[in-house]
């Protein structure tokens, strides 16, 4: 398994720098620019997002964590995600964790795109990870979801503990995944639109998403629907943070149909129809 997940992730690689061989230029007109006050607003709001999730959980642990063994029962959980429920697994479970760690390493495939513009994918980037990390751990922090390992016996003692056992809504592992992925595709396809190879990122950035998905399933951590609502978060936070960034978002702005303002009171927008 680590050696088929290798070759794909290293395959992607070897793909996206061939293609700067014989890449056109595009320093000129750029898909993608950056701007100061969208980018405040976007990193203010991602990262208060993450940073106010994370005091929440890990500084003041405000999620109580009311484990009570032997009462818990399969028949509880809809019948659906029961069909996907399995033990917990940790060679699974590390496994997962490699899948999800090389999908959002994905993106540094867009290195083969020209060097002006490894800031702003970059920015794009850290952007992109922030607001799905927080928007993912703030859902976890409200919604108490038992995990599905803790309907079975040999459950992790010590995630028990951390109080990990109640945050499987939802999959957190999925959400980064599919964000790098939707990142990767569709910051690619608009630095090459033309290119044959578009297909083949795609393809793989979103299957190895995927596989990460199904290993939190099988791994035990997860339900289906875990998974499902992840991915939609991660591919929402993957495709919309580039979006905002490119000329067809900013045209709104620049036909003053949208007005924004700073001042010592707080952040003003007028909208004009």
């Amino acid at each position: 398994m680590k050696k088929k997940v290798n070759s794909v992730i290293i395959g992607l690689f070897c793909l996206c720098f061939s293609y700067n061989l014989f890449a056109n230029d595009i320093s000129d007109n750029p898909p993608f620019r950056l701007n100061p006050l969208n980018d405040g607003i976007i990193l203010g709001v991602s990262g208060g997002l993450a940073g106010s999730a994370f005091l929440y959980r890990d500084v003041f642990h405000a999620k109580e964590n009311n484990f009570v063994q032997g009462s818990y029962d399969k028949a509880d959980v809809n019948g659906f995600d029961q069909i996907f429920m399995r033990p917990y697994s940790k060679n699974l479970h590390i496994v997962g964790t490699g899948t999800m760690i090389l999908s959002m390493a994905s993106p540094f495939a867009l290195l083969c795109t020209p060097n002006s513009q490894w800031f702003t994918i970059g920015t794009m980037f850290a952007e992109t990870l922030l607001l799905a990390q927080g928007t993912k751990e703030w859902i976890k922090n409200v919604v108490y979801r038992p995990r599905p390992y803790v309907y079975f016996d040999g459950y992790p003692q010590d995630k028990v503990d951390e109080g990990d056992w109640n945050c499987s809504f939802p999959s957190g592992h999925a959400t980064m995944a599919f964000a790098g992925a939707a990142f990767l595709s569709y910051v690619f396809c608009q630095y090459y639109p033309e290119s044959s190879w578009k297909y083949a990122v795609t393809g793989i950035s979103f299957g190895l998403a995927a596989l990460t998905g199904a290993l939190r399933m099988a791994s035990g951590n997860h339900y289906f629907t875990d998974v499902l609502v992840g991915a939609l978060i991660g591919t929402s936070c993957g495709f919309l943070v580039p979006f905002m960034h490119t000329q067809n978002y900013y045209a709104v702005f620049q036909k003053k149909k949208v007005q924004s303002s700073v001042s010592p009171l707080g952040f003003n927008v007028k909208f004009n129809f």
